[in-house]
């Protein structure tokens, strides 16, 4: 065989592993659809990662219980470590925590943009130490100033 034509058949064979490349790094990307950050699919999969971490201690009396996930809602499960639900008024507790919990979610860049600003709603319910609920507090896209 000529040098010529291996080099030829050299050139045609690199050409095709990276043509074969490109287009099994390009093609399922292109074909893959976005995902969807309120479909429950995608929720589950953000509450599996963060319940490998649970149940922690966020500080001395609040401790985070494993995440669940609801259409267009992730839901964060507290319990109140010392402190019984007798002992509260749900309402006012409500209302306390509201101001708080959207505050930090809309200032956090990872509640924020990952969450709120493509629709889903932060759901944050509180248990006491014996797991018997208190309250439950919605950070919505409106309450940071997203439709």
């Amino acid at each position: 065989m000529k040098k010529s034509n291996i080099l030829l058949a050299l050139i045609w064979v690199v050409g095709g592993l990276a043509v074969g490349y490109l287009v099994w790094w390009v093609v399922p990307a292109y074909f893959q659809k976005p995902s969807d950050a309120g479909s429950v699919e995608y929720l589950s999969r953000v509450a599996e990662d963060i319940n490998r971490s649970v149940p922690m201690m966020i500080d001395p009396e609040t401790e985070l219980l494993p995440t669940e996930a609801a259409p267009a809602t992730l839901i964060y499960n507290y319990r109140l470590v010392s402190y019984s639900a007798a002992q509260l008024d749900p309402q006012k507790f409500a209302a306390g925590v509201k101001e708080k919990v959207t505050q930090s979610a809309c200032n956090r860049p990872e509640t924020r943009d990952e969450f709120l600003k493509r629709g889903v709603t932060l759901r944050y319910s509180y248990f006491d130490k014996d797991k018997k609920h208190i309250a439950t507090v919605d950070v919505t896209p409106a309450d940071c100033g997203f439709s």
